[in-house]
């Protein structure tokens, strides 16, 4: 055993690998399927202004995701401890980068996926039912659906793995029937031809702007490298799950916005907005009529359950090796003894997306996810040479093919991403970055006033 190789912090080892390939493989669709495939095209639509341009930004996005991907499996799979990108971070950057994750996760990142996941949940049950818009009876609903997905949680990682399993079946089946629908099935009624309110700037500006949507709608292909202390033979399981899941995705996305494009059109896809006119129900409407519609509905709220309990099964997780370090309070990242699962943490995750829930937009919400992880996501795809220089001797199971171009690659793209995110899209981007930055001052006063030694590790 030697100092290269992953600690496992005091808890860590009462967590249980039960993780598989195929398991493994549909956690990552299930975190990834959410929102985005049913409501995004309209936005990247309006801001591109260009249905050639559109299509374009979903095949980078698919690009720069398989790239990530093809990085996280080389470091998630030389290091597979639970925490993820946390544990990359720390042994690449140092404690203080990787307690400035912790906290962006805490106070934005898990808040805003769940917070997203669950508000268009609720907006899907009131088409679902044919209910007349109401904002208070939806913000109740979506602070249900919350209550729910954690109690799911709750149930230990292989119950709820297990549940989000079938989930994940099913929606994915649903958005390939979507797909083919869109891309085979005789019209029956007329897509929107309103003008749309709100056109963007078309162009590279558009593009730039969009893409921070679209990869919203393809996150998801890192998140089972948190689960890493919970996965079956992790050095060849977690490569062959997160590139198996991510591929599977890019090309299911791609077939749906090919079947937006024909049914809907650029003029249609524009106008498609919220509720019972967001894109993928005036796909499904214009192809299957009303029943189509409520189709649609019934697909994107099992979509949204499934991504809410995704997201509170990999975000809280981060927390039990921060609390092994020492780096957050030993009471969040607490292993039940009995599910084995740090419910601490996700009772506190869920609590906190109950207050993003009731004070922001969709777009809000989204938006502010992309800007305040892709930083982390850069920084770590860039950790595949740091690590490389600085522990050449770990054993790598598995290695980015075509490097170092693919992780440029990624870099590039997520760098493009960002600039255009702060230029282009609603100011609260902006604030999620000042609410992440926030860390640094907490990290002081926690490392100066509270924190305690970390207790001993065994290494493994």
């Amino acid at each position: 055993m030697n100092e290269t190789q992953s600690k496992v912090g005091v808890g860590e080892e009462d967590m249980r690998r039960e993780i598989g390939l195929l398991l493994g493989a549909l956690i990552v669709v299930n975190s990834t399927i959410g929102t985005g495939i049913f409501k995004t095209p309209a936005q990247v639509a309006r801001l591109t202004d260009s249905m050639g341009m559109a299509l374009g930004v979903w095949v980078i996005g698919g690009v720069i995701a398989l790239c990530g991907a093809l990085s996280m499996a080389e470091l998630s799979a030389s290091m597979p401890r639970t925490g993820g990108l946390y544990e990359i971070l720390r042994r690449a950057y140092g404690p203080k980068v990787a307690f400035l994750f912790g906290w962006a996760k805490l106070t934005l990142l898990i808040p805003s996926a769940v917070g997203s996941f669950a508000r268009l949940a609720a907006e899907a049950l009131t088409s679902l039912l044919a209910l007349p818009p109401n904002a208070s009876r939806d913000t109740w609903l979506s602070i249900g659906f919350l209550v729910l997905s954690a109690g799911f949680n709750l149930m230990g990682v292989k119950t709820n793995a297990l549940q989000q399993a079938l989930i994940t079946v099913a929606k994915y089946v649903g958005v390939a029937f979507l797909a083919a629908v869109g891309l085979l099935w005789p019209l029956s009624e007329q897509a929107p031809t309103m003008a749309a309110a709100n056109i963007g700037p078309g162009g590279w500006a558009g593009a730039f702007a969009a893409l921070v949507s679209v990869m919203w709608a393809y996150d998801g292909w890192a998140d089972l490298a948190s689960l890493s202390g919970e996965v079956k033979n992790p050095g060849r399981t977690l490569p062959k799950a997160l590139i198996l899941g991510t591929a599977s995705i890019v090309a299911l996305y791609l077939a749906a916005n090919l079947g937006y494009a024909r049914t809907l059109g650029l003029a249609g896809l524009q106008a498609s907005t919220t509720g019972s006119n967001m894109a993928g129900a005036n796909l499904a409407r214009a192809a299957l009529g009303t029943f189509g519609q409520s189709l649609l509905s019934l697909l994107v709220l099992i979509s949204c359950l499934g991504g809410t309990m995704g997201s509170l099964l990999t975000g809280s997780r981060i927390f039990v090796p921060m609390a092994s370090d020492g780096l957050f309070v030993a009471w969040l990242g607490k292993i039940s003894p009995t599910t084995h699962i740090p419910a601490r943490a996700v009772a506190m995750a869920a609590l906190l997306g109950l207050g993003y829930v009731t004070n922001r937009s969709f777009e809000q919400l989204t938006d502010g996810f992309v800007v305040g992880y892709f930083p982390f996501y850069i920084m770590a795809v860039a950790s595949v040479a740091i690590m490389r220089s600085k522990e050449p001797d770990l054993e790598r199971p598995f290695k980015v093919p075509g490097y170092p171009v693919v992780p440029a690659l990624f870099i590039i793209g997520a760098v493009s991403l960002l600039w255009g995110a702060l230029s282009s899209v609603d100011k609260t981007a902006g604030l999620s970055l000042l609410v992440m930055l926030a860390g640094f001052p907490v990290q002081w006063i926690w490392a100066r006033f509270f924190r305690k030694p970390a207790p001993p590790h065994s290494l493994t």
